[in-house]
């Protein structure tokens, strides 16, 4: 697959300025100054990893009065203010996004991005990178990228993003963050094309012999997707510390990022809409340099506002704190760069428990009646009753 080197950005007081690539010996010498600009985790301080895949607005109208966007990506600059991340990966985000983004002063002061448009000439609506057709990955790094690229992947205009980074200041530990958001629908045909697209990621990646993660919206519909996991020797972030006989991480919880029965807002999205789904992966190759010290949880996982059903995006997002060394012998922490037996076994099950592929459709019945109601509750609330 092809890779494409990019620019990264960061905010230098009047624009989204352009970062030529830092060596690793230009990255010393600039240490002090990243450190004054507050964009350098102390060494104590965890490592906090995000995703989620913040809905798309370029959908059609009856779709977006649905899905309210422009209230989804207000919500979005205080979701990553309260959730504070030292790097995180974003899927679907369009130049709308981008731009709520790039304004929030948060953001502005404390991250390199890996895509930009000019604000001056918003009509044009070009991304510097064109990584946004018209929505795609992006990186937000609190950390300096010393290297940015992207990566084509099978069957899909959209590619993954990957950003360099450090994550020890002592060790000069460096490591590959990668953004991706692979094809949906839950075909069988779909899924090897899943398989295929991560592939494609971990032959870019492997042979640069650093540590990596994958990070995003992999859409792994099926359990027996969870092959991708086994195959490629990830360590899964969900499951490493939710399904581990290790307390405090063997609470055995299901992590479903996507969720009919607490999302309100997906049945308003996709009428009918009933499944529930580890559709969002954080994913450490094997010999990723870091422990966690909590189990991996979620966020934006609560409606914008207690009294209505719109949630943030149809998925909810993960994070997961990581130290570099344990020093606190009292304090829990489990490896995530190598897999936990218990939980190898149970992603290898699901792997081989491969019988079930049929393609995911609504009967009849249940199509008619669900968009016979939503009809109505377009209807209602275009005309200002809902």
């Amino acid at each position: 697959m092809a890779r494409r080197e990019l620019c990264s950005f960061r905010w230098n007081g009047t624009e989204w300025a352009t970062i030529t690539t830092y060596s690793n010996s230009e990255f010393d010498s600039k240490l002090c100054t990243v450190n004054q600009q507050n964009t350098m985790p102390a060494i104590s301080e965890p490592i906090r990893v995000a995703t989620l895949n913040i809905l798309a607005d370029c959908f059609p109208w009856f779709i977006e009065m649905a899905i309210r966007s422009n209230e989804r990506f207000e919500w979005l600059c205080n979701g990553i203010i309260n959730l504070n991340p030292t790097i995180i990966g974003l899927n679907e985000v369009t130049i709308n996004a981008l731009q709520q983004l790039q304004q929030c002063p948060f953001i502005r002061e404390n991250y390199f991005i890996t895509e930009s448009f000019d604000e001056n000439n918003i009509e044009m609506k070009n991304c510097t990178n064109g990584l946004l057709t018209p929505h795609g990955s992006i990186i937000l790094s609190k950390l300096p990228l010393l290297e940015v690229f992207a990566i084509s992947i099978s069957g899909s205009k959209r590619k993954a993003v990957v950003g360099k980074v450090e994550i020890d200041n002592n060790l000069k530990t460096s490591v590959y963050f990668c953004a991706n958001h692979t094809t949906a629908y839950q075909t069988p045909k779909n899924a090897q094309l899943r398989a295929q697209q991560i592939r494609d990621i971990v032959e870019i990646l492997e042979p640069l012999k650093l540590p990596f993660v994958i990070m995003g919206d992999l859409n792994l519909h099926y359990r027996f997707e969870d092959a991708v996991v086994i195959e490629n020797k990830f360590i899964d972030a969900w499951a490493q510390t939710h399904f581990s006989h290790i307390y405090p991480f063997n609470d055995k919880n299901e992590g479903y990022t996507f969720d009919t029965m607490k999302n309100t807002m997906i049945p308003y999205y996709i009428p009918g809409e009933c499944r529930q789904m580890r559709l969002d992966r954080i994913l450490f190759s094997n010999g990723f340099p870091a422990f966690a010290i909590a189990p991996c949880s979620m966020w934006a996982n609560e409606p914008i506002k207690s009294d209505n059903y719109l949630f943030p995006s149809d998925h909810f997002g993960l994070f997961i704190d990581l130290v570099t060394n344990v020093t606190d012998i009292n304090k829990s922490t489990i490896s995530i760069g190598e897999p936990d037996p218990s939980v190898e076994e149970i992603l290898y099950r699901n792997a081989q428990n491969n019988t079930d592929q049929r393609e995911y459709r609504l009967g009849l019945v249940r199509r008619t009646s669900t968009l016979v109601s939503h009809l109505g509750w377009l209807g209602a609330t275009a005309l200002g009753l809902k």
